[in-house]
């Protein structure tokens, strides 16, 4: 069946969250502070989305660590190997969320979670040990909930 333009349902437009544009604006006053001698016209802006796994992953990183912080990426996929075609596990425990950082003194696991994704078991395993330890375990689906959740510690 043909369809034509008119038949096509209309996708939503993303408009970035009001959090999404605070965390541009400190991009741009960290810019300016790091290059003092360059006119901030002349600065590139850092845009961010929070539309995909990896955007989202990117925004909490980077708000964690212009807000003084410290957050890092965890991959937990393995390593592709070539000769045999597929991925060779990792040798990191499964489960392990997706961010962990350190805030304000505080251990910190995000897990990124986008549409219809859900924690695994082992991910909730996870999350049981990190706050029976004393540490603080975020699902994160988008970034104004990251934002609000954070700006609370």
């Amino acid at each position: 069946m043909h369809t034509t333009e008119a038949h096509k349902k209309p996708t939503k437009r993303y408009q970035k969250s009001e959090a999404i544009k605070i965390l541009e604006r400190m991009e741009a006053e960290y810019d300016t502070r790091k290059h003092p001698n360059i006119d901030k016209r002349y600065l590139a802006p850092r845009l961010h989305s929070d539309k995909t796994a990896n955007g989202l992953t990117k925004c909490i990183t980077r708000y964690i660590t212009l807000m003084g912080g410290m957050a890092s990426r965890i991959n937990t996929t393995g390593i592709w190997d070539q000769r045999l075609n597929r991925y060779r596990p990792t040798t990191m425990k499964r489960g392990l969320a997706d961010i962990w950082a350190t805030y304000q003194g505080k251990s910190l696991q995000i897990e990124v979670k986008i549409g219809a994704d859900r924690q695994s078991e082992d991910q909730i395993k996870v999350q049981q040990q990190q706050e029976e330890a004393g540490g603080l375990y975020f699902v994160a689906k988008d970034f104004s909930s990251f934002k609000n959740w954070i700006d609370q510690l």
